[in-house]
């Protein structure tokens, strides 16, 4: 009663008052920082485990369960996932929101040390990460075209576009899905080497040799020093098919007399479609406190 009364036998105060609290919370409220993508940090650990030459039943069997039940008996775990694949095991552990995401690291580290014993010799060393919401995605792009083919597409994302996207302020990391890297190959043909008299390591031997860019020393002037570089990276077929392999009877064997140099395509590990069609896919990640 003692403010309401107040308010009425001072009406301008209270109308004063009022006035600063909204002209205070609006000016608050545009100073106030906001994220549309804030940094949450997910008390989620991924465990892997490699375990070569294994079937998924054996994976499942022999090295997944035992690890998830040791899990299990960690202070905190909520949830526990498991995928048994070829040679590998893959355990996803959601703790509860009051868990020091450190602690259950390395609380799952020890659950595996304790039963170490227990498990097969042929297991490798777990691998153990923190889900992050903040590595994820925040834009994705793609480059297609009718014109260009996926490794015409690549080099232009690479590095052109990939480059000034990294520059700008709070890009954490640019990611290419779906890119055809150039590669070389050299087919080499039996008959014809064993006519030239080349065996395959001394192909090798110059193509390691032969094809490098290094630099091998410098010279020093009165007012100034310069480096000096050996520019010997073979660039296109034509460059690896005059490639010196031997030399016979004082003849000079090149790689073209023995072998072919192909210019193609590494094989894709990723792919990236728009509408129904091969695409480039760049993804955008942010940086922490962006």
């Amino acid at each position: 009663m003692v403010i309401s009364d107040f308010a009425i036998k001072r009406p301008m105060i209270t109308i004063v008052t009022m006035v600063a609290l909204a002209v205070f919370g609006l000016f608050a409220l545009l100073r106030l920082q906001t994220d549309e993508f804030p940094d949450v940090q997910q008390p989620v650990v991924l465990t892997g485990i490699p375990y070569p030459g294994a079937s998924p039943e054996g994976v499942e069997r022999e090295l997944m369960k035992p690890v998830e039940d040791a899990i299990k008996g960690i202070a905190g775990v909520d949830q526990v996932f498991g995928t048994a694949s070829d040679g590998y095991a893959q355990i996803i552990t959601i703790f509860v929101y009051e868990k020091d995401i450190s602690q259950a690291t390395q609380d799952i580290r020890d659950a595996i040390s304790s039963i170490r014993a227990d498990l097969p010799l042929e297991m490798e060393e777990p691998i153990l990460s923190r889900f992050d919401p903040g590595d994820r995605p925040i834009v994705s792009l793609t480059l297609a075209s009718d014109a260009y083919t996926p490794a015409q597409l690549t080099r232009m994302a690479d590095p052109t576009i990939t480059s000034a996207l990294r520059g700008i302020s709070g890009v954490s990391q640019v990611r290419i899905i779906g890119q055809v890297d150039r590669e070389l190959t050299i087919q080499l043909r039996p008959q014809a080497l064993q006519a030239a008299g080349v065996s395959v390591s001394q192909v090798v031997q110059a193509l390691q040799s032969q094809n490098l860019a290094a630099p091998v020393g410098r010279i020093t002037g009165t007012l100034d020093e310069r480096t000096i570089r050996l520019q010997g990276r073979l660039e296109g077929p034509e460059d690896f098919m005059q490639l010196v392999v031997a030399e016979r009877n004082g003849q000079t064997i090149r790689l073209g007399q023995a072998a072919d140099a192909l210019d193609g395509n590494q094989e894709q590990r990723s792919l990236a479609l728009f509408d129904g069609n091969e695409a480039i896919g760049i993804d955008i990640s942010k940086s922490k406190g962006y």
